[in-house]
């Protein structure tokens, strides 16, 4: 039951991103989106609707814009901000890079290295809606 009721919180997530403009993988004419154990997309378009089939994975990925929009339009739930240092002894030279998670290249490489039994959570947790 817990279950179920994720897939309908990333369908929500998902059909309200839609509501706000956001045009996954580029498809138009969206008239649902629903998620059970993958991602499906219809369209209608032409007097014909498509269905499209993509796993949670592609909808994470840089192809899907999902990032981009979240993070253009403000969508994101902020997280500390990580640095990582590298510091040489020998050369006593140290090198601070700073990520914001506001980028999306961020949060495609986030969710890139999230095992695919935590991607459905990090998704639902990081995009905010208001």
């Amino acid at each position: 039951m817990e279950m179920r009721k994720e897939k309908a919180d990333l369908e929500q997530l998902l059909n309200s991103l839609i509501e706000k403009g956001f045009i996954p993988f580029n498809i138009p004419c969206i008239t649902n989106v629903s998620f059970l154990r993958r991602l499906w997309i219809t369209s209608h378009q032409n007097d014909r609707d498509y269905k499209f089939d993509f796993s949670l994975r592609d909808l994470a990925s840089k192809e899907s814009w999902l990032w981009q929009f979240v993070c253009e339009n403000g969508m994101i739930k902020r997280q500390k901000e990580e640095t990582l240092i590298e510091f040489y002894d020998n050369l006593r030279w140290r090198t601070e890079i700073v990520y914001d998670d506001a980028e999306y290249e961020y949060r495609v490489i986030e969710s890139a290295l999230k095992d695919e039994s935590e991607l459905e959570d990090f998704l639902l947790n990081s995009i905010k809606l208001d």
